[in-house]
């Protein structure tokens, strides 16, 4: 069983904070899906920051 713990928590954040530069980077590659590299950028980093607000709220 996989318990949230702020080992996985922050693992996790590091690899959305990745996949959100990495969407960010296609925003501008894109020619034709601007926008809908904008709208998961947008996601990716929502939920990134929740992460991130978690996981300092289990470690403190």
């Amino acid at each position: 069983m996989v318990t949230l713990d702020h080992y996985l928590l922050g693992y996790l954040t590091f690899a959305f904070m990745n996949l959100t530069m990495l969407s960010g980077a296609f925003i501008y590659l894109s020619k034709k899906n601007k926008e809908s590299w904008i709208k998961i950028h947008i996601a990716l980093g929502i939920i990134t920051y929740i992460l991130m607000v978690w996981t300092i709220w289990i470690v403190r």
